[in-house]
């Protein structure tokens, strides 16, 4: 004949294994809609007016980095240069209280205007102007 086990003495605790879900779930939302307050520099830009134009003491020098034919070509005002290094000579002939803009093509590789900024540095060039070219 089959035998069949002899019942076991049962437990009569609740179970909470639903209790402690819900509760997980609860806390994970109160968790993420809580406002984060975060640390933000306010910037106080002067106000210059709705018809004033900025008037330059002088004209600004221009540096171009271009990249054509997977090569970084440089240029003053428009007037190119071969390589980076006599780039640098024309620009350490420069007086030092010109200001100077660098203009950067989107798909010059960092590296190109990295190697440029330390070269400047070397020479106390101050640039304080980046413009970035989309196309």
């Amino acid at each position: 004949m089959l035998e069949l086990p002899a019942p076991k003495a049962q437990h009569l605790g609740a179970d909470l294994t639903a209790l402690l879900d819900v509760l997980f779930i609860v806390l994970v939302f109160l968790l993420l809609s809580v406002a984060v307050k975060l640390n933000v520099l306010e910037v106080n830009l002067p106000s210059v007016g709705e018809q004033a134009e900025v008037e330059l003491k002088q004209t600004p020098k221009v540096v171009s980095l271009l990249l054509s034919n997977d090569e970084v070509s440089y240029a003053i005002d428009e007037q190119p240069f071969s390589a980076e290094h006599t780039l640098v000579q024309a620009l350490a002939h420069l007086d030092s209280s010109e200001t100077i803009f660098i203009a950067v093509d989107k798909h010059v590789p960092s590296e190109a205007l990295v190697s440029l900024f330390a070269k400047l540095s070397e020479l106390n060039i101050q640039v304080a102007n980046l413009i970035v070219k989309g196309e």
